[in-house]
């Protein structure tokens, strides 16, 4: 049975969000984001994943100069992929990423880019999809072509992938806990699970958002040559983009 590509499971991801219990987690997180980027300051904040274009996440920033960046199926201030960002060591301040590490066939790479960009006390929040949810369903992003189903990452894998990094979570929240499947007036009539799920079962919910700050961690010198780059940013903004000579992506967790 053939896999998802991760570009189709992006697709998937998005077509999601347009769904009732999909709006109401958009929402949700939306508020919820409020609340913690109205502490994080600095230069320069990078938004990235499948929720570009459907999300203002952005326009609550305090950070000074905001960018959003796509893979190629996107559109974005910056054109790259996850995996290999053209953006200098210690150079952001936040990083917000939607399913980015399920939209990966290396999340281990992808955390290790978000750690080398981010400066020393940096924030990073990802937003993913939970796989103990009991109405999520991953035959949902497996509709078509009998496509075998995609990998999602528990909140306790990922909390877990921070630590090892010398990371410290600062939050952990669950979003939309109606199921994903129902519409119309069946979904509102169970509103109140929205209610009294972060009360009673928060780990059940459809999305997680976890927010992580980079510890100060000594590092030794990179023996890894870099080369200049260009990147074009709104404003004639530059954030000393760069890109690897040679890149060797990391195996997929287990």
């Amino acid at each position: 049975m053939p896999n998802l590509n991760h570009l189709q499971l992006g697709d998937a991801c998005r077509d999601w969000y347009e769904s009732p219990a999909g709006e109401y987690a958009l929402a949700s997180l939306n508020d919820r984001l409020e609340e913690y980027l109205s502490e994080i300051f600095g230069y320069f904040a990078l938004e990235t994943g499948v929720l570009i274009g459907k999300s203002h996440f952005l326009e609550h920033s305090k950070v000074k100069t905001n960018l959003t960046l796509g893979r190629a199926n996107q559109q974005g201030d910056i054109v790259a992929e996850i995996e290999q960002l053209p953006v200098d060591f210690d150079s952001v301040d936040l990083v917000i990423g939607s399913h980015i590490l399920e939209c990966s066939a290396f999340p281990h790479q992808v955390l290790r880019e978000v750690d080398r960009v981010l400066v020393s006390q940096g924030h990073c929040i990802l937003i993913g999809f939970n796989p103990m949810a009991w109405w999520f369903g991953r035959r949902s992003f497996c509709k078509r072509d009998g496509q075998s189903s995609p990998r999602f990452y528990g909140v306790h894998q990922v909390r877990d992938w921070f630590s090892l990094l010398g990371w410290e979570i600062q939050h952990t929240s669950y979003h939309s806990f109606r199921p994903s499947f129902l519409r119309g007036k069946v979904f509102d009539r169970l509103e109140n699970m929205e209610k009294w799920g972060p009360l009673y079962w928060p780990i059940f919910g459809n999305i997680y958002m976890i927010h992580a700050r980079k510890l100060d961690v000594i590092r030794p010198p990179s023996k890894v040559k870099w080369e200049s780059a260009v990147a074009v940013l709104p404003g004639k903004v530059a954030i000393n983009p760069t890109s690897r000579s040679s890149h060797q992506r990391g195996k997929p967790y287990d």
